[in-house]
């Protein structure tokens, strides 16, 4: 996985032996995403509603392994299957880091394999930027071991 940052903004790449689509359909498909966006010892992504359209809403819940219920939100400004994702990103922890932020995901096949780049910008703090990049890291892996994992 490769890493870059500047002072508001987290790149995070990663390659998958799977097709765009079937990553796609993993970051988009609310039975889907609820199925591997999380684990057990940190947090689970319980629930997706998305209007997979620009201009349309999105939102997961959850739990924290503390019991703690949390939700995210947003709205697509860029819908293009299977190469394209933009979204905006607003979570409702982190008292004045809960700032709306966008989040990208750019998936560029090659030979059967995915090179699936997330770019997530507009960090108000070094703290919070630095927490979503980790974040982001266990994301990926998640979808990962998922795409691997899932059926064709």
């Amino acid at each position: 996985m490769s890493i870059a940052q500047s002072e508001s903004t987290i790149v995070r790449e990663i390659l998958i032996d799977a097709p765009a689509s079937k990553i796609y359909a993993a970051l988009t498909d609310p039975n889907q995403l609820t199925q591997w966006w999380g684990s057990d010892d940190q947090y689970r992504t319980a629930k997706m509603t998305a209007d997979l359209r620009v201009g349309g809403r999105w939102r997961t819940t959850g739990t924290g392994k503390d019991g703690q219920n949390f939700a995210v939100e947003g709205e697509y400004r860029i819908v293009q299957p299977p190469h394209l994702l933009e979204f905006t990103w607003r979570h409702d922890w982190g008292g004045t880091d809960n700032v709306e932020t966008v989040v990208r995901y750019d998936l560029i096949e090659e030979n059967g394999s995915t090179l699936v780049r997330v770019t997530h910008s507009g960090f108000q703090s070094e703290e919070s930027r630095d927490d979503h990049g980790r974040g982001w890291a266990q994301v990926l892996g998640w979808l990962k071991r998922y795409v691997a994992t899932a059926a064709a």
